[in-house]
């Protein structure tokens, strides 16, 4: 399988109060196949919106390497830069600020295609009304403004603008976090549709496993700037082995109570430690249970057992 994106090593760090730089992405490996939709799970902290902000270049990488097909982002020029990111596109957690109040839909959904000078004019408007069949809107909606449209109706429009150069990796954080719990499920399909329509790769970012666990087909689950587990979706969730990832789990209703009971999680305890100085050792071991003297001074490696990659001394190759 061809990849959409690689990331080696990514860090992406900020400055703090004290002079030491924050990492909140801390040497992260991690690819994505064409056509493939990886979810990117953790609490809110640990590093999910700085990762997927790098990919699109909203932020600089601080170290590693961003490979959209193959071809390298970070430290590129800006006419790379500006070619690579039409292969890369994103959707935003809430579109009320993800479009201009004063500019109508369908302006808003053909201004990719004109800033790139790809259509104007009547080929323009036609591949807009294209683009507004597509995400399922009424093509008289591209005349109105976005605030007579609903939630949901704004998310498709965004979704509709991130389609408009046909990219080869859609990036979408917390995509349906903002919307009414009635519209969530709609847009959850109409991205599983475009995507095995248009052929897309996806880097989905989220805290709701169970959204994860319906449209993504791998799963990585990320704590304090680190991944810690991936995994395809259905071993992750029948045989999670991180303890971090047992715990995320164990937050997620099962509808069948006898299965809830049996599954013996144990809900995470206390907060995320800050990213300006973070544990030493296995970083999750302050919150961890089954921690043990190990876990306080070594960092575990991500080893592979099987389909899955885990990072834990506790888990037996």
């Amino acid at each position: 399988m061809s990849e959409a994106l690689r990331l080696q090593d990514l860090v992406v760090s900020y400055p703090g109060r004290d002079r030491a730089a924050i990492r909140a992405v801390d040497g992260v490996s991690l690819a994505i196949g064409a056509g493939e939709t990886l979810g990117l799970v953790g609490e809110s902290g640990c590093g999910k919106s700085s990762l997927a902000n790098a990919v699109v270049g909203l932020v600089k990488a601080s170290a590693g390497s961003i490979r959209v097909r193959g071809e390298e982002i970070v430290g590129a020029d800006r006419a790379r830069l500006r070619a690579m990111r039409a292969q890369v596109q994103m959707v935003f957690q809430d579109p009320a600020t993800s479009l201009n109040p004063r500019m109508r839909v369908g302006a808003a959904i053909g201004e990719p295609l004109l800033v790139r000078k790809l259509a104007r004019g009547a080929e323009l408007r036609a591949r807009v009304l294209t683009l507004l069949d597509e995400v399922g809107l009424r093509r008289d909606q591209a005349d109105l403004l976005p605030h007579q449209l609903s939630g949901g109706q704004r998310q498709r429009v965004v979704i509709a603008r991130s389609l408009a150069l046909r990219p080869a990796l859609l990036v979408c954080d917390e995509p349906v976090s903002a919307l009414d719990v009635s519209v969530r499920a709609q847009i959850l399909n109409l991205l599983v549709e475009l995507q095995a329509q248009l052929g897309m790769a996806s880097l989905f970012v989220s805290h709701d496993l169970a959204v994860v666990r319906h449209v993504c087909d791998r799963v990585a689950v990320m704590y304090l700037g680190q991944i810690v587990e991936t995994a395809p979706a259905a071993n992750l969730y029948a045989a999670p082995r991180h303890p971090y990832t047992r715990a995320l789990l164990s937050a997620v209703p099962e509808p069948d109570p006898v299965l809830q009971r049996s599954r013996g999680y144990v809900p995470l305890s206390g907060e995320i430690p800050s990213p300006a100085h973070p544990p030493s050792g296995c970083r999750f071991h302050t919150r961890c249970p089954q921690a043990m003297a190990l876990c306080k001074t070594t960092p575990p490696t991500l080893r592979r057992i099987g389909e899955t990659e885990v990072a834990c001394h506790l888990v037996e190759g």
